[in-house]
């Protein structure tokens, strides 16, 4: 029987963000991007969500090389935590190695010189196992982005990478739509393509557009005028800056990514700054404020950054006040909705003029919208098709759009991660899955919180928790001391000093029937499920019950 190509997301499909993606031949493979994800609301106390490679650890000698297609965080972050465990060489566009870099050099115990990475660009050919790969130049947020034409023993596939279709980018960088033509024409097997923006309607408008909108805002403004945007939207930053110069102002950049971030793409030639309108962050007191613009991060509500740290009122050197003109110019990541709609309050409370998205387009996606999803199909016109990088319901909406395409793809496969996609030449199957699912950062901690842990937090959180101490005598078993009981978070204790008592009784009398006998475990057990059940019968709520039970 023909050896398959298995295609196996271990993330960013069914979510947003986590992106990773195995191509596998005949016992070897390589990853495209090896991205993280924000944690949700769901999962507190988490920093961070990489993805599972117990797949990879399975088979030690599977994986060969890691290619990354742009040098955004949902497609490198988890690069710092995995590349230990996996020790392949890692290649990477000019900007996107040395973001790469910045966060080795930032991660404890690592370091660049330990890791195998190596700069591709538009027209190279890399060679690993049976695979080869040609990056191809594509239009995105982020300087140095690439898809990839990946020649397999069983055809030709397309990874798009992140993409959209702009006519007149800031950047002057547009998809390199001949290319693309010329693959369809030649025969592609198969298209992973994003499917982020499959809900939205036409094309993803210009950068053009938010040009023209953040100048009328420039000219507008009497006092200091905040921009705060994603560290690697290198051209928003761009932007910010050639508005800045042509209204006369300076500019300051605040937070510690979007400084890393602009030294090294201006080192590269990524950014152009004159030096005589940087400012440091302490002297912005020291100009007028129809001089400043400031250039920060916190778009997505972020508890440390910046822009969050000035809504608070708890930033060193930027107070947010009267006659301050804030924009937002990002869109915001599902999940972060919460903690972006507090800090646009905080904002608005310090007497900020704050524009975003909902009052004036000062953003746009780097993603295709539903006609530009369309035209990549039309271009490329593969035989199957896998929708990639998006929630489901967004994987299904792009799915469907192949079919109005002409002509459409034998066939559409929708994975979730973990599916093995198995092509042939001939015909394409969803297979067994392997392991994937999230694996949680926190704090130095990496895979040690699981879900029965985010449960134990979920249910502290909601409902408390109460102690209950005993002491017995280690050889008659008899009561000694207690029972004491605290409660944290699930009564105020002066004004339940009644229920407790009458808890503490029903534990003297939970003893009294258990006799002298009784294991400390088991009294333990038992005392965990009496007073659970009494506290839900006096408050229908559920505390974490936590017996000590002491022999002395």
């Amino acid at each position: 029987m023909t050896i398959p190509l298995k295609i196996i997301p271990l993330g960013g499909m069914g979510e947003v963000g986590k992106n990773m993606t195995l191509l596998e031949y005949d016992g070897e493979a390589i990853m495209v991007d090896c991205g993280l994800m924000f944690p949700g609301s769901d999962m507190p106390g988490i920093n961070l969500v990489i993805p599972d490679i117990t797949y990879l650890q399975q088979n030690p000698n599977l994986l060969k090389a890691i290619f990354i297609t742009h040098g955004h965080e949902d497609h490198i972050g988890a690069i710092p935590f995995v590349i230990r465990q996996l020790d392949v060489p890692i290649y990477a566009t000019q900007l996107t190695c040395a973001f790469i870099k910045n966060k080795l050099k930032r991660t404890p115990g690592l370091s660049a010189k330990d890791i195998d990475l190596l700069t591709i660009a538009d027209g190279d050919t890399i060679t690993v196992g049976p695979f080869t790969l040609e990056p191809f130049r594509v239009s995105h947020s982020i300087p140095d982005a690439a898809g990839f034409v990946i020649h397999t023993p069983v055809g030709i596939v397309v990874h798009t990478g992140e993409y959209k279709f702009d006519p007149q980018p800031y950047s002057g960088i547009t998809v390199d739509e001949d290319r693309l033509r010329t693959l369809g024409d030649a025969g592609v097997l198969a298209l992973l393509s994003d499917s982020t923006n499959a809900e939205r309607l036409g094309y993803t408008a210009s950068e053009e557009m938010v040009a023209q909108n953040l100048d009328e805002i420039f000219s507008d403004a009497k006092g200091r005028i905040i921009v705060a945007t994603f560290a690697s939207n290198i051209y928003r930053i761009q932007m910010a800056i050639d508005l800045a110069m042509a209204h006369d102002r300076k500019v300051i950049f605040v937070g510690r990514s979007i400084i890393d971030n602009t030294r090294i793409a201006r080192d590269l030639g990524y950014l152009t700054i004159p030096d005589d309108i940087i400012v440091p962050v302490d002297r912005v007191n020291n100009l007028p404020d129809s001089r400043v613009t400031i250039i920060c991060t916190g778009t997505q509500g972020e508890r440390n950054s910046a822009l969050v740290r000035m809504a608070n009122g708890e930033h060193n050197n930027v107070d947010i006040m009267t006659g301050d003109t804030v924009i937002i110019s990002a869109t915001t990541i599902p999940g972060n909705e919460e903690l972006v709609h507090r800090t646009l309050d905080n904002l608005f409370r310090r007497g900020a003029n704050v524009i975003y998205q909902a009052i004036k387009p000062v953003h746009v996606s780097g993603h295709a919208s539903r006609e530009g999803q369309k035209k990549m199909l039309s271009l490329v016109r593969p035989k199957f098709f896998i929708p990639a990088q998006g929630e489901y319901r967004m994987l299904v909406l792009h799915g469907q759009l192949a079919d109005e395409i002409d002509p459409p793809p034998q066939k559409t496969l929708i994975a979730e991660n973990g599916q093995v996609i198995e092509l042939y030449e001939e015909n394409a199957y969803l297979r067994e899955t392997v392991p994937a699912g999230h694996v949680f950062v926190d704090g130095l901690g990496v895979g040690d919180i699981g879900s029965i842990v985010l449960r134990d937090r979920h249910n502290l959180s909601r409902d408390g928790f109460v102690t209950c101490v005993i002491a017995i005598d280690e050889n008659t078993g008899e009561l000694v001391d207690g029972p004491d009981l605290v409660s944290r978070g699930f009564v105020y204790m002066k004004d339940s000093e009644m229920m407790l008592d009458e808890a503490a009784e029903i534990v003297v009398e939970t003893l009294a029937n258990l006799g002298r006998s009784a294991h400390p475990d088991t009294i333990s057990e038992t005392i965990h499920e009496v007073l659970s059940g009494f506290f839900y019968r006096q408050t229908h709520r559920r505390p974490m019950v936590f017996p000590v039970v002491l022999e002395v």
